[in-house]
């Protein structure tokens, strides 16, 4: 059982409260019938990788022209359900040219567990007036929901003085719960070890801190870049899995093999692992609690936050220099440490 699960089971928080959110680029994820586009029976087809992941929602978006109405979603959705996995649908309306009913309604009618808004605006409340004929499904999106969604993180950089205003800032005073999104800006299409560094700290930054995460599919094996190219497996060769059909994959980088899902499973010190660790860590440890964070004096360009309310310290290095790690017990770090400091570019969780 998920800890957001367990969670809503004790009347405690409603499952959306910390919840991880998956959001599948569907025409990008895996292609089934064979005609080169990803479809709902390649996110059918590849749940097992979403429920060995541990998330706790799968976002569906690039659904133009999908049919809610259709078999496959109703198959994926009762598979998702089964699972304990939630399912929503990233839509775009905009009320100014388009009835918000004809967008939402369908997927609603049809049993998705909520909706991630565009952000658009609404004058009249149109898109208000027919979610609220719902109250049992969650939205996200920029406003007044239930989850925020937040891009402050990537937006500051990689910085321990403009993270901590970013992470001050979303965190204060009264609103909806946060949901961290930290999907790359970075539009090359390669990738070092390198440039890694900054992606794994800001993953155990982002998971440690109070709310849900907005995860973009591929953002878990580093893949660089924010294009809909689609997600490679397995093999040595583009298109890595994602599709059985011939043709031109030339958009997809021939040196991704080291990025697919099949290289980095089984390497303990792959970007993949050290994800699947920090999910699991953060569902199943009791120090991932309290809804605001405290800090702590750290070294320049560093920063330490805990949780307020429970044992969990998340340390974050990015400075050119190693520094004392803070007390406590290591859980999890994204890069090994030196001896028993941080090293730059590191972040670390201790209780």
């Amino acid at each position: 059982m998920r800890a957001a699960d367990a969670r809503a089971g004790h009347g405690e928080r409603p499952w959306w409260w910390d919840a991880v959110c998956y959001q599948v680029d569907v025409g990008a994820f895996a292609d089934v019938d064979g005609d080169g586009v990803g479809d709902l029976d390649g996110v059918r087809d590849r749940f097992g990788y979403l429920e060995l992941l541990g998330v706790d929602a799968v976002v569906l978006a690039g659904t133009a022209g999908l049919d809610p109405s259709a078999p496959d979603f109703a198959e994926l959705l009762a598979e998702a359900h089964a699972a304990g996995v939630r399912v929503m649908v990233a839509l775009d309306v905009d009320p100014a040219r388009t009835d918000p009913a004809r967008v939402l309604e369908p997927w609603l009618e049809h049993g998705a567990d909520g909706v991630h808004l565009a952000p658009r605006e609404d004058p009249t409340g149109a898109v208000r007036s027919v979610l609220a004929r719902y109250p049992d499904r969650v939205v996200i999106g920029t406003g007044d929901w239930h989850l925020s969604f937040n891009l402050d993180l990537a937006i500051a950089g990689f910085a321990a003085g403009p993270l901590r205003a970013a992470i001050t800032g979303a965190l204060a005073g009264p609103g909806p719960r946060t949901a961290w999104a930290m999907a790359s800006r970075d539009t090359s299409r390669s990738r070092d070890d390198a440039a890694l560094t900054p992606v794994r700290s800001m993953a155990l930054v982002q998971l440690a801190l109070p709310g849900a995460v907005c995860l973009r599919h591929g953002e878990e094996l580093g893949l660089p870049g924010t294009e809909r190219i689609p997600m490679p497996w397995e093999g040595d060769r583009p298109p890595f899995g994602f599709s059985q059909a011939a043709g031109d994959w030339s958009s997809i980088p021939a040196e991704w093999a080291a990025f697919t899902v099949e290289a980095q499973l089984e390497d303990e010190s792959s970007t993949l692992s050290l994800y699947r660790q920090a999910l699991e860590v953060r569902s199943s440890h009791p120090a991932f609690t309290g809804d605001e964070v405290e800090w702590f004096g750290a070294p320049e360009d560093c920063f330490a936050f805990r949780r307020v309310g429970s044992r969990l310290t998340c340390a974050l290095n990015t400075s050119s220099a190693s520094v004392p790690l803070p007390p406590g017990e290591l859980l999890l770090s994204s890069r090994p440490l030196d001896g028993e400091d941080l090293p730059p570019g590191t972040a670390a969780w201790l209780v």
